[in-house]
């Protein structure tokens, strides 16, 4: 089993990801743009959200600059079906707080997920690091969603 730590600053979107105390990768959202890239180990991967209403996020290999997969995301933002390299995964929040999450195939669940505000864990029984940075990107997309939404709902109670 794999175990992972990661780190962020308290307002950053970069993420650096740890294995026994040494720096294996890194997850970076662009604040302006729907693009965000992670690297871990030797996989090196782009998340492109395909349109400002769309749930529909392609998946490119930066290595050999190819579409390998795509995330769907539901429409209630408490899952994601990824399919990656024609194999299909289900991701989903395991608690109600959305600090626990998890990828499952139709068998088992392979990484599990745990967050606090700028740090938390990963634990994998899969060796797929496309499939965690996978994981990874739709927690950061829908944390990104819940602030956006919060934030818009604050500025019209305010304005009312």
């Amino acid at each position: 089993m794999t175990n992972i730590i990661w780190k962020k600053g308290f307002f950053s979107s970069n993420y650096e990801l740890f294995q026994n105390n040494i720096n294996i990768g890194k997850f970076r959202r662009s604040s302006f743009s729907d693009i965000s890239k992670g690297k871990i180990n030797d996989a090196k991967l782009e998340f492109k959200k395909k349109g400002l209403f769309s749930s529909n996020t392609d998946i490119m290999d930066l290595s050999s600059n190819k579409n390998i997969g795509k995330i769907q995301f539901n429409t209630w933002g408490n899952k994601a079906n990824i399919t990656l390299n024609n194999e299909k995964y289900t991701w989903k929040y395991d608690n109600f707080w959305g600090s626990k999450w998890s990828i499952s195939n139709s068998e088992k669940k392979l990484i599990i997920y745990k967050s606090a505000t700028t740090s938390g864990n990963i634990k994998s029984i899969s060796n797929n690091d496309l499939l965690l940075l996978s994981g990874f990107y739709v927690f950061d997309y829908l944390r990104k969603l819940i602030a956006v939404t919060s934030i818009a709902t604050s500025i019209t109670l305010l304005s009312s």
